[in-house]
């Protein structure tokens, strides 16, 4: 039975998962590890970092609301479908989206919508490239297949854009990864350099790591079945860094160009806990802007049905959106195999297959992002007629992930943290029943003096910048560059984020 805690004395059990996973931790050390230095960065409670004891606390992830269509393919340039390789930013108080659109001739071509709040796109005529002979209509690329774009942190103006595309499938003289650049994701100048010379068939994707310096890109690898690897580099528009294989992995023939497998690092894929068979379709990674040291992943998991003639089509199954966060972008946990993003009801336009968009934005306390879901099951595709539709999900400001406390309480301690604020707020939501204390603690585990439980102000409703106070002082100034730890406190509340400021 799990005791009761009192002060520093927290039972050394750390309730961690959807799934009730049970794992032992120490104690409160009396001679505590170095500090974590958080700064007056925002800290998010996405796994374990910030939890060295705990009771009656569960790390729980939040799957994404659905809201309801985005955008729906109305144009003759998307009379086959849209929804596959949606790129999303906010850009000079803009929100830009790409898409992919496919007509049922067999092209496929890249197409662009804005939008001034992230609800209400429009596809503007853009007078770019001819279709039908006319350019009244969004397309910004034509001759590449699968296409994500990112905003290139430290370019030039004119190549602020940058589009990862594979190009001249299934050429094995010309077919691979080349890297687009533009001033304004409209107009863009195509790249003759094939950074990859090998063919990662889906929505690959790449961005500028703030954290590394460095651009890493995350391609489809075949080890065997659909993985992610991982490419990092300086140059993005140079050839990539890779190791040759004595015998390349052909899926399409030896004629053909190969996909990439063992030549790069495997950073994401299934395991012995994933059922059989299945894999993982894309990664829609993000480097998170709005807090330290928090990169989140979205791949679409593919559980695969039975081939011909058991099953009805090939390469045919259901996907659906699944999470999984990491500190440095390289290591990467599942915190639960459920869906961030489920699957609609049999006949809904997004019952079949799922696709997050690379990249989220913000509007004020709200994350916004996109899926392109399908009615039709994977290998359905060519026999579902016009098919495809961009989806907008909603999530709170550092809502992937919380530290819940159930409504008969919790409490968490962290390990030793060091900040440079003098105020300390909180993400929360304890709604109208529930209550949030916090103290600091030295190093040690023992309270500061007047910063315990008791003289904390409880703090309840929702808000993601809740601030602490200690009889209605919140000033921790004197407390600043000190080796603390944090002791929550919680009934019937969920802890996403804190974070000392000025």
């Amino acid at each position: 039975m799990a005791q009761r805690v009192s002060g520093p004395a927290l039972a050394p059990l750390l309730v961690f998962g959807i799934g009730f996973l049970l794992l032992e931790v120490s104690p409160l050390s009396a001679a505590p590890r170095e500090p974590i230095d958080v700064g007056t960065e925002k800290q998010l409670l996405m796994d374990g970092r910030f939890i060295e004891s705990s009771e009656g606390i569960t790390l729980r992830m939040n799957p994404a609301q659905k809201t309801g269509p985005a955008i729906r393919a109305d144009k003759p340039w998307e009379n086959k479908d849209i929804g596959f390789c949606v790129s999303v930013l906010e850009y000079e108080g803009l929100y830009r989206m790409w898409y992919m659109a496919r007509t049922n001739d067999g092209g496929l071509r890249y197409c662009y919508a804005q939008s001034a709040d992230g609800i209400t796109w429009e596809k503007p005529e853009l007078g770019v490239i001819e279709y039908e002979g006319s350019t009244a209509n969004n397309i910004v690329l034509d001759g590449v297949i699968e296409t994500t774009v990112f905003l290139d942190l430290v370019a030039p103006p004119e190549g602020r854009f940058k589009a990862l595309s594979v190009m001249h499938w299934p050429d094995p003289e010309t077919a691979g990864l080349y890297v687009h650049s533009s001033p304004d994701g409209i107009h863009w100048t195509k790249s003759e350099t094939r950074v990859f010379p090998l063919s990662p068939d889906t929505a690959n994707q790449a961005f500028y790591d703030t954290r590394l310096g460095k651009y890493v890109a995350h391609i489809r690898i075949w080890n065997p079945e659909r993985k992610v690897g991982r490419v990092e580099m300086d140059d993005i528009t140079a050839p990539w860094p890779y190791q040759a294989l004595e015998k390349p992995y052909y899926i399409w023939g030896p004629e053909s160009i190969p996909v990439p497998s063992a030549e790069v690092p495997t950073m994401f894929g299934y395991d012995e806990r994933d059922p059989v068979p299945s894999d993982h379709y894309n990664s829609a990674c993000v480097q998170y802007p709005w807090a330290a040291d928090a990169y989140f992943m979205f791949p679409s998991a593919y559980r695969h049905f039975p081939e011909p003639p058991v099953g009805r089509y090939g390469n045919d199954g259901y996907l659906d959106i699944q999470m999984a966060t990491s500190r440095d972008g390289i290591q990467w946990t599942r915190l639960t195999r459920e869906p961030y993003v489920g699957l609609g009801m049999q006949g809904d336009p997004d019952a079949g297959q799922l696709y997050m968009a690379v990249g989220m934005v913000r509007a004020g306390n709200r994350i916004f992002q996109y899926c392109g879901g399908y009615r039709s099951t994977h290998g359905a595709y060519e026999d579902a007629g016009q098919d495809g539709t961009i989806f907008r999900l909603e999530q709170r400001l550092d809502g992937f992930v919380s530290a819940d406390a159930a409504y008969e309480g919790g409490e968490l301690v962290t390990p030793p943290i060091r900040f440079s604020g003098s105020r300390l707020v909180l993400n929360l939501n304890a709604g109208a029943m529930g209550t949030v204390r916090v103290a600091l603690l030295d190093a040690e585990g023992h309270p500061v003096p007047g910063h315990d439980l008791t003289n904390c102000d409880p703090m309840g409703g929702n808000r993601v910048d809740q601030p602490v106070t200690f009889g209605g002082e919140a000033d921790l100034s004197a407390l600043r560059d000190r080796p603390v730890r944090l002791h929550f406190r919680m009934r019937a509340a969920k802890l996403y984020a804190f974070q000392f400021v000025e």
